[in-house]
């Protein structure tokens, strides 16, 4: 069966496109390695990395003749894949559509009704869709497919529900093939090398269950692990066939297990020396023998979500948070001291934030000094607890409601859900003073310009600074 997956584009304005992460969709490519073990003949259109007008992406769609189409869904480019699944279905009527990705597996029957797709396959795709694919194929009952939401006389209905699978070494390598890497670039906060980057997942999920995160959905706050010899051969493998000089790590927080962590580390060291790499970082497992071995390995740049500088607030997030503002201190500490370039984010409107909490946060922010900071508001995003609350109190319809996670100082203008007891305009003021308030010192500039090694990073670095301080 020729089976198309698409990863629909997204309206971004210049800066925003310029300055977000670009990076292979992990996601569609291991649903094409598991449907090409299956022996389907599979095409990845990615739309978000390489955009096209409408009438060439479908002419694109049409040109590979699909029996099957899978689009992903994610809150900020649902519009655009519900008019790419319209158009697929008016040319070609008899192709078999499916929808997956966050969005329509938490909300499928509402992605169902809004445009004409077959069925959505809920959370992780890589076995539902090989048997939904061979059940199209060969006829057979979509009812003992397990978790899909699937149309039937003129409603839906749900299958049994898939259980998670207990790990993920068993299946196939993404499918790096299908990819096109000169489309994808890293952000000027992350990127060092200039050269081809790949993303990367050592691990699954998250153990967590913090409010204004999606994170945990669809992995019941638990995390699934590659073997760290299994990941560093992918990369290898990786760096050589495709002359990849930059990895990002996908997992939600790659040192969430530091002993792990620090096994592929010395992997990395022994096998990929020079290879450069940036992650994901949490407080609460940094340590000195870590960040030693992740700079040893290649790591060159952290991200660290410090969320807000209010001790009360960050209690108050969700869940299992449980970071303390000394740790975050102690992290940043030692990023500094191993050469590790360290990126801190804050977001703005988190119920409970008053404008003397954001304060807190601005002053926190100096306090750190990290090589950048980025504050953002609160975007509700499908899957979060902040989120259902929100849809209860009627303050986000979930059909027409389209933001994801944050809204940044560049981003294009969007509608700000107050779930705080800050206005939406207040708190979005907050945002571009914090943000200029940060980057305007001159010894940061000045430190900043000096650790500046190309003319591409200067340009990037400009680029950045236009839009904060325009």
């Amino acid at each position: 069966m020729k089976i198309l997956l698409v990863h629909p584009p997204q309206e971004l304005g210049p800066a925003q496109r310029s300055l977000e992460n670009i990076m292979p969709p992990l996601s569609l490519m291991y649903l094409a390695s598991s449907l090409q073990k299956a022996g389907h003949e599979v095409k990845i259109l990615d739309l978000y990395a390489e955009p096209l007008p409408p009438a060439q992406a479908l002419e694109e769609m049409l040109r590979f003749k699909p029996e099957l189409a899978g689009f992903s869904t994610y809150p900020g480019s649902m519009d655009e894949a519900y008019s790419l699944v319209k158009a697929l279905r008016a040319a070609a009527p008899g192709v078999f559509i499916v929808l997956g990705g966050l969005y329509a597996s938490y909300l499928p029957e509402i992605a169902l009704s809004q445009c004409p797709a077959d069925a959505v396959v809920l959370g992780e795709g890589e076995a539902a869709l090989a048997e939904l694919a061979a059940a199209v194929g060969g006829g057979g009952e979509l009812t003992k497919v397990a978790g899909l939401c699937c149309r039937k006389a003129g409603s839906t209905f749900r299958t049994a529900p898939r259980a998670v699978s207990p790990e993920i070494d068993s299946l196939p390598w993404p499918a790096y093939d299908l990819i096109n890497f000169d489309a994808y670039r890293l952000p000027p906060t992350r990127a060092v090398t200039g050269g081809r980057v790949s993303s990367v997942l050592s691990a699954r999920g998250c153990n967590f269950n913090c409010s204004f995160c999606s994170h945990h959905y669809g992995y019941f706050c638990r995390v699934r692990s590659r073997r760290p010899e299994e990941v560093v051969k992918e990369m290898r493998h990786v760096a050589e066939k495709y002359g990849v000089k930059e990895f990002r790590f996908e997992d939600c927080a790659f040192t969430a297990e530091p002993e792990r962590a620090k096994k592929i580390c010395a992997l990395l060291k022994e096998n990929l020396p020079g290879l450069a790499w940036n992650c994901d970082v949490r407080a609460d497992t940094a340590s000195e023998e870590l960040f030693s071995a992740m700079r040893e390995a290649g790591c060159r740049r952290v991200f660290l979500g410090v969320e807000t500088g209010s001790q009360k607030m960050l209690g108050e997030l969700g869940a299992n948070k449980d970071i303390r503002l000394d740790q975050v201190r102690e992290t940043v500490k030692l990023a500094k001291k191993h050469g590790l370039r360290i990126n801190c984010s804050f977001v703005l409107g988190l119920p409970g934030e008053t404008r003397e909490t954001a304060l807190e946060s601005l002053a926190f922010a100096l306090e750190l000094d990290p090589d950048y900071a980025m504050f953002s508001v609160l975007m509700p995003v499908v899957g979060s607890r902040i989120f259902d609350q929100a849809v209860k109190e009627g303050k986000i319809d979930p059909v027409t409601y389209r933001g994801g996670h944050y809204l940044s100082t560049y981003s294009d203008p969007k509608e700000v859900v107050e779930v705080c007891g800050l206005k939406a305009a207040e708190l979005t003021e907050l945002m571009r003073q914090f943000n200029k308030k940060f980057y305007s010192r001159p010894g940061y500039a000045l430190r900043r310009l000096a650790a500046v090694r190309s003319l591409a990073e200067f340009k990037s670095l400009a680029w950045g600074a236009l839009h904060i301080f325009k």
